[in-house]
């Protein structure tokens, strides 16, 4: 539950000394949390959001204190934990269906996000 707490935590809102947040930020989180198991691109969140790539990049560090692609692996652990406690998928759909490029990929980003791998994470549920 800790590491699910842990994953959890890149949902808290954050402010900053510069003020509110733009409303597309908003709009840029809503779309990474939509369409994290597919491939997500820079350009196209600025393109929806009606900014350059560069200014969307560091707008988005500023407010959520990580990168775009850290959100977004946030995002995909997430949603695997909920996965994993269903034992019939294996480790390689999982990753597959969360967006991961493979169960390699899956497995070094939840052990970076958790400290444990997801078998070891799944064997403790």
């Amino acid at each position: 539950m800790e590491v699910l707490g842990a994953i959890a935590d890149f949902q808290t809102p954050r402010r900053t000394r510069k003020g509110a947040a733009p409303r597309w930020l908003a709009r840029v989180k809503e779309c990474l949390h939509e369409e994290f198991r597919g491939r997500v691109r820079m350009r196209d969140l600025a393109a929806q959001a009606g900014v350059h790539p560069v200014h969307l990049a560091r707008v988005f560090r500023r407010h959520e204190r990580r990168t775009p692609g850290e959100y977004l692996q946030h995002r995909r652990v997430r949603a695997a934990c909920g996965m994993l406690r269903e034992r019939e998928n294996s480790l390689a759909a999982i990753a597959a269906d969360c967006g991961f490029a493979d169960q390699s990929h899956f497995t070094r980003v939840f052990k970076k996000l958790s400290g444990t791998t997801p078998a070891e994470f799944r064997k403790t549920l």
